[in-house]
């Protein structure tokens, strides 16, 4: 059996307990990076869609890119989250949300073949959202 001795972790656990709220905190840094999130998902709709069907029409009318909005960031049970997604309809009454369906797995009856641009704007993101939010966090944390 192993014994292990910690210490310094009262200074961490003092200085995490000089928060007020941590979810604010953490609501801040979720709300300056999910503008990030959603320009990269409008720019791998955007190149995804760019494109002609086989009768030469422009395949894309830009109202699918142009309906992805940024939620403000919530907390439940699990944490803080922002959710970047489709709203609206189109001028014909499709919910945009289908499109993006379409668009990431494909209609295989129409010959429409999957274009996943969620997975390709989150690793677009990955980085500068991680940057961004600990330059909230850490300067939250020099306030103290």
């Amino acid at each position: 059996m192993a014994r292990m001795t910690i210490t310094g972790f009262e200074d961490v656990e003092e200085m995490l307990n000089k928060l007020a709220n941590p979810y604010e905190m953490a609501e801040k840094a979720v709300n300056k990076a999910a503008p990030i999130v959603e320009k990269n998902l409008k720019t791998q709709i955007r190149s995804a869609a760019n494109r002609r069907d086989k009768y030469g029409k422009p395949y894309s009318t830009g109202e699918l890119e142009a309906s992805i909005v940024a939620t403000n960031a919530r907390d439940n049970s699990l944490g803080v989250f922002a959710v970047v997604k489709p709203n609206g309809t189109d001028k014909n009454g499709l919910r945009n949300a289908e499109k993006m369906g379409y668009l990431e797995y494909g209609v295989r009856s129409h010959g429409q073949e999957p274009r996943p641009v969620r997975a390709a704007a989150v690793a677009q993101s990955e980085n500068a959202v991680m940057q961004v939010m600990e330059e909230v966090i850490g300067a939250e944390v020099d306030k103290l």
